[in-house]
């Protein structure tokens, strides 16, 4: 009598269907568990430490996914990896030299004159200046608290600026150093690829090769999308606010923008300044201009653009998505935002994949695959036989 396997020893230990057996899986799954969660521990003290190298892999990262669908494109025309992604980064690194201080310089114009011009707006129409003439005390004072805080923050306008000056100055370093790495894993991106498949064993490669396509997927998809309507938002709120006269639609629009990068919640962040500067230096009625403008941007978005752009889904739920975001943005601000959802998307991907298959089994509403069966010596006998008339009961 042969040995008998693992499977059929733990058959006769634990019976299915048994309490014995119910109880061991429900341990497997605790363990499990806690497993997972030292392991989301572990992961989290390691980004805490390396939070500073975050930034830099953010940026590569972003320009790796954004000009690899180039570079493949121009793979197909026959043109060398190295040549196209050479080409590529270089078109993208005298275009961004060229655009950027116009954009940078209109932009620290828009805020400069905000900020000086900002207790000039109080005394006009606005809604401070409604608040002060109010014969209501309490209202009085509120319109004065208001308009004590702006000019006393007016007054530091020139240490704002400063700061500004800073923080442009190390996100270029960061967009300069990130850029760099960015190029460089772009050459060698296939390189990495065989070199991860040699570490696995050959039964397996095509299983891991699988996995790594479909977190590309998750994770291209995402980024690119994400930059691209958060983007087209940014410059229809920056169009509208200057239509509507608004003042710095530049910054504001750009803030729209920069805050759709954030999912489900981007919307009411990039707005609440929106309706500050309005409420604050145009009347009352006028936010209901500005507000239409930013509403219109994100209908834009919701029904034409995240549609037709938002292919690839990360497939999270919006508690998981605030959840990580949170994380991120504790971790490493706007780049751990950014980073975050892609890497919530490829971890519960992971989940899917591995983990829950052995932990619960296969999804049984998950299609099965056929394999072809051999066809017999003489199909057409006995289909022939098969799909004969009824014998005749009164012909015997």
């Amino acid at each position: 009598m042969g040995r008998s396997s693992f499977a059929d020893q733990l058959e006769l230990a634990l019976p299915a269907g048994s309490r014995s057996r119910r109880f061991a899986q429900a341990g497997v799954v605790v363990w499990a568990a806690i497993g997972v969660a030292l392991l989301i521990g572990v992961l989290f003290i390691l980004l805490v430490r390396l939070s500073g190298l975050l930034p830099y892999l953010v940026v590569a990262g972003v320009v790796l996914l954004i000009l690899s669908p180039l570079v493949r494109g121009l793979e197909r025309l026959h043109v060398p990896r190295q040549i196209g992604a050479t080409a590529t980064f270089a078109a993208a690194a005298v275009a961004a030299p060229a655009l950027v201080p116009i954009l940078v310089r209109a932009f620290v114009d828009q805020l400069t004159t905000l900020l000086k011009n900002s207790p000039q707006a109080l005394r006009g129409h606005g809604l401070v200046r409604i608040l002060i003439d109010s014969h209501n005390s309490l209202l009085h004072s509120i319109g004065i608290s208001v308009r004590s805080w702006v000019e006393q923050h007016q007054s530091k306008a020139p240490e704002y600026l400063g700061n500004l000056a800073v923080g442009l100055t190390r996100a270029s370093v960061v967009i300069l150093l990130g850029g760099v790495l960015g190029y460089l894993l772009l050459l060698s991106r296939p390189q990495f690829g065989r070199f991860t498949l040699l570490l696995v064993p050959p039964q397996r490669r095509q299983s891991v090769q699988d996995v790594l396509d479909e977190m590309g997927r998750i994770v291209g998809g995402y980024v690119r999308a994400r930059f691209i309507v958060s983007a087209v938002v940014g410059v229809i709120a920056t169009v509208g606010l200057v239509v509507v006269g608004m003042p710095a639609p530049l910054v504001l629009g750009f803030w729209v923008g920069l805050a759709n990068l954030i999912p489900t919640f981007g919307a009411y962040i990039g707005a609440a300044p929106v309706v500050v500067v309005s409420l604050l230096t145009k009347p009352p009625q006028y936010v209901l201009l500005a507000l239409l403008v930013v509403t219109l941007s994100h209908v834009v978005d919701g029904f034409f653009l995240s549609p037709l752009v938002m292919k690839e889904t990360t497939n999270l739920h919006p508690v998981v998505v605030l959840l990580v975001v949170i994380v991120g943005a504790e971790i490493a601000g706007l780049y751990g935002v950014i980073a975050a959802i892609p890497v919530a998307g490829i971890s519960a991907f992971l989940v899917r994949r591995w983990v829950k298959p052995r932990l619960y089994g296969p999804d049984p509403m998950a299609p099965v695959p056929i394999a072809p069966a051999p066809l017999p010596d003489d199909p057409v006998g006995e289909v022939a036989a098969e799909s004969g008339p009824p014998d005749d009961p009164d012909s015997a």
